[in-house]
């Protein structure tokens, strides 16, 4: 849940530089590259704990999917290791 609150974030910084670029009366493809690059700027530097939150979760979910892998590798190994012994 902390990833997409801090996705959610940053989008919404994106659209509020967007947009206030917009009303200063930029509306060309240059707007949305400058509110890009304004609100990644924006986002890192007023969200650093939000960042890190989401990090530590993605860096959780990750672990918890390698070892569910590792878990079946071993798994299978064993398995043909059981088969190869029966022959």
């Amino acid at each position: 849940m902390k990833v997409f609150a801090y996705w959610a974030a940053r989008t919404a910084i994106f659209v509020a530089v967007l947009a206030a670029l917009w009303l200063v009366g930029w509306f060309d493809v240059i707007a949305v590259f400058a509110a890009f690059i304004l609100a990644w700027l924006i986002s890192y530097l007023a969200l650093p704990g939000m960042r890190l939150a989401a990090q530590q979760q993605m860096a959780g979910l990750i672990d918890r999917s390698q070892r569910g892998m590792r878990e079946a590798d071993s798994e299978e190994d064993a398995e043909i290791g059981e088969a190869d012994g029966s022959r």
